[in-house]
């Protein structure tokens, strides 16, 4: 089997094509073979990604994709196809199998503006001074008693310096992480605190007091340090959720509501004199129009995936999913057709992927149209 015939063969494999029992073991026998081969494999899924919403002359619609296939299956420009998909790299004179073409400048159109997220936040201290957060080694001085260190992962660990914990005067800090961005932070306590898109949490640089308590804007995990004496609060607008030592996730972006849902351990949901204890994978909903707290069973996963590096969809309106996703990619979504909007889905999909890789999935789910304009991705009906 020539490069060629590779080529066209892990693109149908990729597309879910039918091939001979014989070539879906020839193939899946070669990626196995070596770290290499799945490497050279996602290379080139990607390119061919980039030439579907990169390239003018409707490559994004199914006509465009049905051309290629059929052009792939006679085995004759497969090359020429993933060299139209490095043509970007060419143009700094870099090639996808090293060659040199020339490319009219008309031919090119670059429309995609949206980046995936990284790890980055904002970080106010009690002093007032702002400091811009992303992965590098950093020391920062907060108080006399209290070390602040961020680390290359993008992780803000809080230390107390003094030799005994006394009574001390309450200073707090803020994170603020904005569109496209996360962060992971370690409290005084140990308490460790991931911290979604668009979210804001307030905290004590040092814990005093019989309480430990947080305020939340946003999303955020909590992966709390057992404390039986000093039990651990998020506060959301007078929506209390309580724990000890435990695992949960905090969401307030929905309208009027507050969710929480817990991974492992237990916690308490209170507004004023009400409250439910959760069990592990139940979701508690208080609805601020009622002023009441309702409780169901839940996948936690969709509700956490974030935190984990992924999407996960479980019969889930488009909408939503576009919703989660405009936040990781900082981007806008417009509705061509406003019906598409309760489109459900199910999938699951790594968070750290381009947003073509994306698309490319919801197309093939959703029997949806999607075009990327600048930072706006445009929804459509095929």
């Amino acid at each position: 089997m020539n490069q060629e015939e590779l080529d066209i063969r892990l693109l149908q494999h990729w597309q879910g094509e039918p091939l001979s029992p014989g070539e879906e073991a020839e193939i899946r026998a070669w990626l196995d073979a070596s770290e290499e081969h799945e490497l050279y494999y996602e290379e080139l899924k990607r390119d061919y990604l980039r030439q579907r919403w990169v390239m003018r002359e409707g490559l994004i619609g199914r006509k465009g994709e049905r051309r290629y296939r059929q052009v792939a299956r006679r085995k004759v420009l497969v090359k020429w196809v993933t060299t139209v998909a490095a043509s970007l790299l060419l143009l700094v004179g870099v090639g996808y199998y090293g060659w040199q073409v020339e490319v009219e400048p008309e031919q090119v159109v670059v429309v995609n503006d949206i980046h995936v997220g990284s790890a980055k936040a904002k970080l106010y201290l009690s002093s007032g001074d702002e400091i811009a957060l992303e992965k590098e080694n950093m020391a920062i001085r907060e108080r006399q008693d209290v070390a602040i260190r961020v680390n290359e992962s993008g992780v803000v660990a809080y230390q107390d310096t003094a030799v005994a914990m006394t009574e001390r005067e309450m200073a707090y800090n803020r994170l603020v992480v904005n569109r496209g961005g996360e962060y992971r932070i370690v409290l005084s306590d140990g308490s460790e605190v991931w911290v979604n898109s668009e979210s804001e949490l307030v905290y004590p640089i040092l814990f005093v007091g019989d309480k430990r308590i947080v305020k939340l804007r946003g999303e955020a995990y909590f992966k709390v340090r057992a404390d039986a004496e000093r039990p651990f609060i998020v506060d959301v607008d007078g929506v209390e959720v309580r724990a000890v030592g435990t695992e949960f996730c905090v969401n307030t972006r929905k309208e009027n509501k507050v969710e929480s849902v817990l991974v492992e351990g237990k916690v308490n949901v209170r507004k004023g004199d009400d409250g439910v204890m959760l069990q592990p994978n139940q979701l508690a909903v208080y609805d601020v129009r009622t002023n009441r707290i309702e409780v169901k069973n839940v996948d936690v996963r969709k509700y956490i995936d974030w935190k984990n590096g992924d999407f996960v969809f479980s019969g889930d309106r488009l909408e939503e999913v576009m919703d989660k996703l405009s936040l990781w990619y900082d981007c806008k979504v417009f509705y061509q057709n406003a019906d598409l909007k309760d489109v459900r889905l199910s999938g699951d999909m790594k968070r750290y992927g381009e947003v073509e890789e994306f698309l490319h999935f919801l197309e093939i789910s959703t029997g949806a149209r999607f075009e990327v304009q600048g930072k706006t991705i445009i929804v459509g009906s095929k």
